[in-house]
């Protein structure tokens, strides 16, 4: 039962991730994302439709996982543990990898701003997310 939680847990935050990924990226930042096109695959190509939806999912995938293993380390109970998740996987991960996206690549630092609200949109929404899917399954050792 918690490998399919971990699972379900996994592909939300992947699907939370594409969602918010679109909007952010496609939507209210596309005038950047497009400016920065030389970096990017092109979003008609097979990588952006199939890859990218699958890395995402994948992603998530790994992050239920990072959830399960560190559970007891991760202060609060419920929904606000899978908060706080969230926020400690978004410091780690995009607000310094967004920083180092921008001193090693040719974008604009605007993109740098879209890439912390998408990951921090996805981390907390998706770290809560988990956290709700896994419910309390992790408490027991059974």
């Amino acid at each position: 039962m918690k490998i399919l939680r971990g699972i379900l847990g996994g592909v939300a935050f992947g699907i939370i991730g594409e969602i918010f990924g679109f909007l952010i990226y496609g939507v209210l930042f596309l005038k950047w994302t497009s400016e920065a096109g030389q970096v990017f695959r092109p979003m008609d190509s097979l990588y952006m439709r199939i890859g990218m939806p699958l890395a995402d999912i994948f992603g998530g995938l790994m992050v239920a996982l990072a959830y399960a293993i560190l559970y007891r380390g991760i202060p609060g109970m419920g929904i606000k543990k899978g908060l706080i998740f969230g926020l400690i996987l978004w410091l780690i991960t995009r607000f310094a990898g967004e920083l180092f996206f921008y001193v090693m690549s040719p974008i604009p630092f605007i993109l740098v701003i879209a890439g912390w609200i998408h990951g921090l949109i996805v981390g907390t929404i998706g770290g809560t997310s988990i956290a709700a899917i896994y419910g309390k399954s992790l408490e027991t050792n059974k």
